[in-house]
């Protein structure tokens, strides 16, 4: 019974690895539980074990890149004082979370494309509830009133910031080519950076 146990624990970390590469191929449409199980390596009705649906699949890989981002990102919050260094990390698991060559880049910006009803509630379940808007918030609001930063909206300068840095991910190739960009992946690269430098050059107090 213990081995049947640790079979069944041990063959979802691999449906979850599987079902990642097939939604991000194909799309939650165009994604089939019998491939899945093909890929996985295990019995179809093993994935229905962990899972209720395909649907409930689909859900469980956002939200378990969704705990992989907040559990490095609160490591960070907790260690970095410095905001401006603690911007660049975010910026970085961004462009490491959806950039190019990540398994689940596509999986996102099909959802922001359809509406990210299956992101926005993984978002709103792991990351609003737990408070880091609000911690990243706070830092900015301590530097308005250590008066570093300049009397704005915290939240309209941290919703900017986001912005700044998913439109090139989710707009890539008709930027590349209306800016004629060659190097996609220097640029890549080079993007976290250089958003954290004009966001906080806007941040100072003048």
């Amino acid at each position: 019974m213990d081995n049947q146990k640790t079979s069944k624990s041990g063959s979802r970390p691999k449906i979850l690895n599987a079902a990642m590469n097939e939604f991000a191929e194909l799309g939650l449409a165009g994604a089939r539980v019998d491939r899945i199980a093909r890929r996985a390596k295990v019995n179809k009705a093993m994935i229905y074990y962990h899972f209720a649906s395909k649907e409930d699949l689909y859900q469980k890989v956002i939200e378990g890149e969704m705990e992989r981002l907040i559990a490095l990102f609160q490591v960070q919050i907790e260690e970095v004082r410095d905001t401006e260094e603690l911007l660049l990390a975010l910026s970085e698991n961004y462009y490491n979370l959806l950039g190019a060559g990540s398994k689940f880049g596509p999986i996102a910006i099909r959802e922001m494309a359809s509406g990210g009803k299956r992101l926005k509630a993984a978002m709103v379940n792991l990351i609003a509830k737990r408070g880091l808007p609000w911690k990243l918030k706070r830092i900015i609001d301590q530097g308005k009133r250590d008066g570093r930063y300049r009397d704005i909206d915290s939240c309209q300068a941290l919703i900017s910031f986001i912005s700044m840095n998913l439109l090139y991910l989710v707009m890539a190739p008709v930027v590349n080519a209306i800016w004629e960009i060659k190097d996609d992946k220097k640029f890549r690269k080079e993007r976290p950076q250089a958003v954290v430098d004009l966001f906080m050059r806007g941040l100072e107090a003048r």
